[in-house]
C-alpha cells in the first residue's frame, strides 16, 4: 500500500496526496504492491426468481388432476385383480362403477364451480346413471331402478331445490337456514320409510322414520324460534338507535 514520504501515513491506492500535509504520494519501488481484492460475487445482488401464484382456475384443475390419478390408481388394481382371478369382469364392474362416479362427483364442481345450474344437472345425471349401471350388473336386468332408484332421486333433488329457494326468499339468513335442511332431512326420511317398508296394499306403515322426523322437527323448530327470536330484538334496537340519532 502506497504511503507518504514525509509523514509516514499509508494511504490507499489512486490517492495523489497525502491528506495531512499534501505532498504528492511516491510511490516506494522496493515494497510489493498488493493488488486490491476483486470481489467474488458482482456487486448488484443476483434477482431470485419469483414463484408463480397459481389462479383459482388452475388451482381446480391441478386438484382435479391429484383426483383422478387418485382413483385411477384402485380403478386399475380392482380391474386386473379380477382378471388375475375370474379371467374376467365380474364383481369388479361394481368398484370401477363407484370409481367413476366418485370421479363425476369430483369433476362437475371443479370444472364448472360458477354455474349451479349444470352442475346440479352433472351430479343427477351422475347419479341416475350409476343406479341404473348398479341395477343392471345385479343380474343383467333392470329390476328396482324405477320402483326405488328413481323416486328417491326425485326426491332429493325437489327437497334440495326446495330449501335453496327458501333460504334465498328469506331476507335475514342464519339458523333458519340450518332449519330448512333439518326439516328436508325429516321429510325425506319420513317419504323412504313410506317408500320402502310400505306393505303391498297401500297401507301407511311408518316404523323407523318417526324417530327421525320427530328430533328433526323439533330442532328445526327450536332453531327457527331462536333465529327470529333475535332478529327481532336486534332490528327493535336498531331502530331505537336511529331515531336517538336523529
Amino acid at each position: 500500500m502506497p504511503y507518504c514520504s514525509r509523514c509516514g501515513v499509508e494511504v490507499d491506492f489512486g490517492v495523489e496526496e497525502c491528506p495531512l500535509c499534501f505532498l504528492p504520494i511516491q510511490e516506494d519501488p522496493d515494497r510489493p504492491v498488493k493488488e486490491p481484492v476483486k470481489k467474488k460475487y458482482p456487486d448488484e445482488p443476483v434477482e431470485q426468481p419469483t414463484k408463480r401464484i397459481l389462479s383459482p382456475k388452475e388451482k381446480r384443475i391441478r386438484a382435479l388432476e391429484i383426483i383422478s390419478v387418485s382413483l385411477m390408481i384402485p380403478l386399475l388394481i380392482v380391474t386386473f385383480t379380477d382378471l388375475i382371478i375370474t379371467e374376467t369382469i365380474s364383481w369388479a364392474r361394481f368398484p370401477m362403477t363407484t370409481l367413476v362416479l366418485v370421479w363425476l362427483l369430483c369433476t362437475f364442481p371443479l370444472i364448472f364451480a360458477k354455474r349451479p345450474v349444470i352442475v346440479t344437472i352433472g351430479i343427477t345425471i351422475s347419479l341416475i346413471g350409476f343406479l341404473v349401471l348398479v341395477d343392471y350388473f345385479d343380474n343383467w336386468n333392470i329390476d328396482w331402478f324405477h320402483i326405488l332408484a328413481l323416486p328417491i332421486i326425485a326426491l332429493v333433488l325437489f327437497l334440495s331445490v326446495g330449501v335453496v329457494i327458501a333460504s334465498f326468499m328469506v331476507k335475514q339468513k342464519g339458523m333458519n337456514i340450518a332449519a330448512f335442511i333439518l326439516f328436508a332431512v325429516g321429510i325425506l326420511n319420513l317419504v323412504l320409510d313410506l317408500i320402502i317398508r310400505s306393505p303391498p296394499e297401500n297401507k301407511v306403515n311408518l316404523t323407523w322414520s318417526l324417530f327421525v322426523l320427530v328430533p328433526t322437527f323439533i330442532v328445526g323448530g327450536f332453531l327457527m324460534y331462536m333465529h327470529y327470536r333475535f332478529t327481532k330484538d336486534t332490528d327493535f334496537k336498531t331502530k331505537i338507535k336511529a331515531k336517538l340519532q336523529m
